[in-house]
């Protein structure tokens, strides 16, 4: 059983590395590509969310965001973009299964990976949409829960203006989707820190909306 275990601990370990040494590959294949390179702080907001969970409801709490994104321009109507998401909030759940209700400080993080589809007006000017794929990692600062991670997808779509050649602004709308496998276990849990489980499933969906500087480094 000892050999077993630790044969899927190096196992898990090999594929950690194979994952990041492959995104950093992938990564750098496009910085050679990219016509320019665009670093992205942002800071905005995420809206409540409100899901059943069996017998009652719960909400992820919405709450101030921040993060930053770094795109690689392909050419003038695509660009592969990196983000990293940051949101506090308060998360909320009641239900009949439960003795008490639970309210715990939580943090959202992303990590996605994707492309966007440019419609450029002008030099200046480009409308976008796009799509992206990684992780989503829920948190619990106060630690009266265990963190939970889930395979996340994001869709976005904004506008990008720069008032020079190497600085902008941009002003986009996000929906960040945890995938929960339907019929299984809620994916996130009150419960995950007790013996309690809320069993059941939902899609959580986070909409908000960021405004952000883009410093572009053309080659």
């Amino acid at each position: 059983m000892e050999k077993l275990i630790s044969t899927l601990h190096k196992k898990h370990y090999s594929m950690k590395k194979l994952f990041t040494l492959t995104l950093v590959l992938f990564l750098l294949i496009f910085e050679i590509k990219a016509q320019s390179i665009e670093i992205t702080p942002f800071t905005g907001y995420t809206f409540d969310h409100s899901f059943p969970i069996f017998a009652g409801r719960a909400r992820l709490g919405g709450g101030q965001t921040f993060g930053g994104m770094l795109g690689f321009q392909v050419n003038d109507f695509l660009e592969i973009e990196t983000l990293y998401s940051y949101q506090n909030g308060t998360s909320t759940a009641r239900s009949t299964a439960i003795q008490n209700d639970v309210r715990t400080s939580t943090n959202a993080h992303y990590a996605l990976i994707g492309a966007n589809r440019l419609f450029p007006t002008s030099s200046q000017m480009a409308f976008f949409t796009g799509a992206k794929i990684g992780a989503a990692i829920l948190s619990f600062p106060e630690g009266d829960y265990r963190d939970i991670s889930r395979f996340a997808v994001g869709l976005n779509g904004g506008v990008k203006y720069f008032v020079s050649d190497n600085v902008g602004l941009r002003v986009q709308a996000n929906l960040m989707m945890p995938i929960s496998n339907v019929g299984a276990s809620l994916w996130w849990s009150p419960g995950g820190g007790t013996q309690v489980g809320l069993n059941g499933w939902s899609s959580v969906i986070q909409f908000g909306f960021t405004g952000a500087l883009v410093f572009r480094i053309a080659k």
